[in-house]
């Protein structure tokens, strides 16, 4: 909405005054000759003011019947007692955000709205704004953060659904990592892996040799064999009881 008024606009209605001459708007808001010159012609365009362009001056400044009712409209809303949105705002604010457009992307308020709104903020001393270099910031006074801080914003129905879904899932973290704890790829899974390894090859050594002996055929290798056995399951047990 570029024809929309922001509070740009209305502050800069503001500093001007009957005696306020085009060639000293700078001054007024605290700008550059350039950047007041783009501010003069941005209300004139919206239909705010009315300037002469006489050369070399000195040019005066009207303000339209327009920017008047703005100032009035502002001035009506300044009493207003501060309603929800007016906390939405000044919570923006403590959580950093200066500048009009911050806010009304924030919010995806009217430009309008947004300028009566930190209008009436200011005028009931829960905020200030600063002129500067054609630009305008917005800071809380003490009372405007107090207010803030004293109403937080609630936290949003979908966010505590995700929050109560969080816990079980922890849960099962828990579970996952346990199982993980036990796992050959950890040292107390590869002890216990080694372990149960190493008693299994100890019930195996029977039966292999009751096979031997049963069907005759390769009596002679049957010491070996189980003297091999046997050595494999002592290093075995000397490499657990190392790594205990």
């Amino acid at each position: 909405m570029p024809d929309e008024p922001t509070f740009m606009d209305l502050v800069s209605l503001l500093q001007i005054t009957p005696n306020t001459p085009l060639e000293k708007l700078g001054s007024a808001l605290n700008s550059s000759i350039f950047d007041a010159s783009n501010i003069a012609g941005t209300l004139k365009q919206k239909g705010l003011i009315e300037f002469t362009a006489y050369y070399p001056g000195p040019n005066t400044i009207t303000i339209t019947p327009a920017g008047t009712g703005l100032i009035s409209e502002a001035n009506l809303k300044s009493a207003e007692p501060l309603d929800h949105l007016d906390t939405t705002i000044l919570q923006q604010l403590s959580g950093g955000k200066r500048s009009p457009l911050d806010l009304q992307n924030t919010l995806n308020l009217r430009p309008k709205d947004l300028a009566l709104r930190l209008y009436k903020l200011y005028k009931q001393g829960f905020a200030i704004y600063e002129l500067k270099s054609g630009t305008v910031a917005i800071m809380l006074t003490e009372k405007g953060f107090l207010n803030a801080k004293a109403n937080p914003t609630q936290q949003p129905a979908n966010m505590q659904e995700r929050s109560a879904a969080s816990g079980p899932q922890s849960n099962t973290s828990g579970a996952t990592n346990s199982t993980q704890a036990t796992m050959p790829g950890t040292a107390e899974g590869a002890q216990r892996t080694g372990e149960q390894a190493a008693q299994g090859q100890v019930r195996d050594v029977k039966p292999i040799a009751e096979d031997l002996g049963a069907s005759g055929r390769n009596t002679k290798l049957l010491p070996a064999i189980i003297i091999v056995i046997v050595v494999i399951i002592i290093a075995a047990a000397v490499y657990f009881i190392k790594i205990r």
